[in-house]
């Protein structure tokens, strides 16, 4: 009987053959609706906003960027969130740790990010992680424009609802859910989903995160996606 053999460092499909697939497409559906994957949505021309990430998430976090190809992301603190470093200081070589292998996704992925650091988090720690990187970190808040739309990032409300932009990206807690003001004014929290804004129209899609992200994010038992 003759044995097939696949060559080796066979190339994996891409996004495209994926979705050309009948078949693929089908499977792909289905993982995006049980939401191990984002939908397939081309995000080159918007921002990704995404805030309070356990570390469990960074591998589909990584899919995510593969998929959607965003121009920039925007995470508004907490950065490795199963690890409170507000509460348990002593943890902080492993958020280090966790905390570079996330910057290294974004740098790998060729993904320019702003980073703004949430109480969870060590400011001085993340800059030494940072180095060198393209990647921005923010230990305040701030505000960033793109073309005629500005924008302003904070961990939490208290730090967007002072010097309000169009758009205000926040999260810490879902004391202030996601809503639009009486001005037209966009506060989207981060903690309830990732947020896709268009640069040029303004428009903004909600992708959830995955199952177990609040689970860990609340330090109980672990899910691996």
């Amino acid at each position: 009987m003759a044995t097939l053999h696949l060559p080796k460092n066979l190339p994996k499909p891409t996004f495209e053959e994926i979705r050309s697939c009948p078949i693929r497409r089908r499977i792909d559906d289905l993982t995006v609706k049980a939401g191990f994957n984002p939908p397939p949505i081309d995000g080159r021309e918007m921002i990704l906003h995404i805030s309070d990430t356990p570390s469990i998430m960074f591998s589909y976090l990584r899919r995510a960027l593969r998929r959607l190809r965003p121009a920039w992301v925007v995470h508004t603190g907490d950065f490795v969130d199963d690890i409170k470093l507000g509460q348990r200081p002593g943890m902080v070589d492993l958020y280090r740790r966790k905390l570079a292998s996330l910057l290294k996704l974004f740098a790998e992925e060729g993904c320019r990010a702003i980073l703004v650091t949430g109480n969870h988090d060590d400011p001085y720690v993340a800059l030494e992680v940072a180095g060198n990187s393209p990647v921005q970190i923010w230990s305040k808040p701030g505000k960033f424009c793109i073309g005629d739309i500005c924008f302003r990032a904070g961990h939490k409300f208290e730090d967007v609802v002072t010097n309000c932009q169009d758009y205000n990206l926040y999260g810490h807690n879902l004391e202030y859910p996601t809503f639009i003001d009486s001005c037209g004014r966009f506060f989207l929290n981060g903690l309830e989903e990732m947020h896709l804004i268009h640069m040029e129209t303004g428009d903004v899609i909600a992708v959830r995160y995955p199952p177990g992200t609040d689970s860990a994010r609340l330090d109980r038992k672990p899910v691996y996606f």
